[in-house]
């Protein structure tokens, strides 16, 4: 059986690590003032646990497996969870909410916003489980001041998660990033004004729509230092077109939750078209965030043929379906031209998430005079990429932090 290694501890373990005794859980509602009622406001702040560097090394060999790991721990961890507003697929104001992880004896901080693949169970998040986010435990125990947002459909937030949503993912990115440095202030620890940018699978693509959209809009309030999107999709039809020429596909809770979210956030009513039945009767209710994406698998069916209706195959195919053609263009992330340094890392042996995305991101990026690379990790699978995908990302952000000349001329 597979070991899941993105980002995702077993209860079991969870539980044993808990009987251990490193874990000291002390929460504490700590709301703003009310009144405040603007995107990025801080709604609320609860301290969750602290967590010592015996106990996120030993979460971050669980999750390596037989793989090696070479990261220096150097600082024990608090973790908060963060409420604070944003705007839903329709400009309305809204809650989020993520955790924090904090660094303890360790102050002018810089801010890393790291961003989880998918997930489709609302109480599978940091906020509620922080030992799911190994990955800001491990950049805050490295130093870091590290964000991980819930996403909108997740935690707090009871909406249907707008999922590769471009706007939605880059909005509770930044909001979640004004709320973070709101608490620091109020907390008096001191951060740097150095931001990094990073995330896997559906995280790459909400990485990459954080660092358009900041560079776009908010590049004089968040200066971005590099951004590391990993085993993202960051062009959806070429995406899309690539699976659903296959014969089966191991996720099929993935290519659902595209057609579902779009389906909700543009009021399609398309299930019923996209669908074979009996999936289309009970696609919408699988979403409703009770359940995991192994437990919507489980019922639907690795048969593409079998799951999507096949008109709506052929005219998306072959180009007459408009709408998704067209929801997918403009979700898509390769029209514009970064000033910070990206670094895509990908396996070229991803069954999930082709690799020829951050083949043809570097490329176009390249064209238009961004700093670009991208790290392949070769054979490497979806899940198996993962770890060295993160560790390479979280090791090329230390050797920029290192660079004192650089980072000043990206704060």
């Amino acid at each position: 059986m597979k070991r899941k290694i993105y980002f995702e501890i077993k209860y079991t373990a969870l539980f044993f690590l808990l009987l251990l005794g490193f874990v000291s859980c002390n929460k504490v509602d700590s709301p703003v003032e009310p009144g405040t009622q603007n995107r990025g406001s801080l709604v609320s702040s609860s301290f969750l646990a602290n967590y010592n560097t015996v106990l996120i090394q030993g979460l971050i060999n669980y999750a390596a497996g037989n793989q090696p790991v070479s990261v220096t721990l150097k600082y024990d961890v608090d973790v908060y969870k963060i409420i604070y507003r944003t705007l839903d697929p329709q400009g309305n104001l809204t809650i989020a909410s993520g955790a924090l992880f904090v660094p303890k004896g360790k102050d002018n901080l810089p801010l890393i916003s790291l961003h989880h693949g998918t997930q489709t169970a609302r109480n599978g998040v940091a906020s509620i489980n922080p030992l799911s986010a190994v990955d800001g435990l491990t950049a805050a125990s490295l130093g870091y001041f590290a964000l991980v947002p819930d996403y909108l459909g997740l935690g707090e937030s009871t909406i249907m998660h707008p999922y590769h949503h471009q706007k939605s993912s880059a909005d509770c990115v930044i909001d979640f990033i004004r709320a973070g440095r709101t608490f620091a202030q109020q907390s008096s620890i001191k951060l740097n004004g150095q931001v990094f940018l990073a995330g896997y699978s559906e995280g790459g693509y909400v990485t990459l729509a954080a660092h358009k959209e900041i560079e776009k809009n908010y590049s004089s309030e968040i200066k971005i230092a590099a951004c590391a999107p990993m085993a993202g999709a960051y062009d959806l039809n070429l995406t899309a077109k690539t699976i659903l020429q296959k014969s089966t596909y191991g996720q099929p809770a993935y290519l659902s939750f595209f057609v579902v979210a779009y389906n909700e956030i543009y009021g399609w009513n398309k299930l019923s078209e996209a669908f074979n039945s009996p999936y289309a009767e009970k696609v919408r209710e699988l979403f409703d965030g009770s359940k995991t994406a192994s437990e919507i698998n489980s019922q639907l069916t690795t048969n593409i043929s079998q799951l999507f209706n096949q008109n709506f195959l052929q005219s998306y195919l072959g180009g007459t379906e408009t709408q998704l053609t067209a929801a997918f263009t403009n979700n898509s992330l390769l029209n514009w031209t970064p000033s910070a340094p990206i670094r895509f890392y990908h396996g070229n042996a991803d069954e999930y998430v082709p690799y020829e995305n951050s083949v043809k991101a570097r490329d176009y990026f390249k064209s238009v005079g961004a700093t670009v690379e991208l790290i392949t990790i070769d054979g490497g699978m979806h899940v198996s990429a993962a770890l060295p995908s993160i560790i390479g990302a979280v090791n090329w952000f230390e050797s920029l932090r290192l660079n004192k000349q650089y980072l000043a001329l990206r704060r």
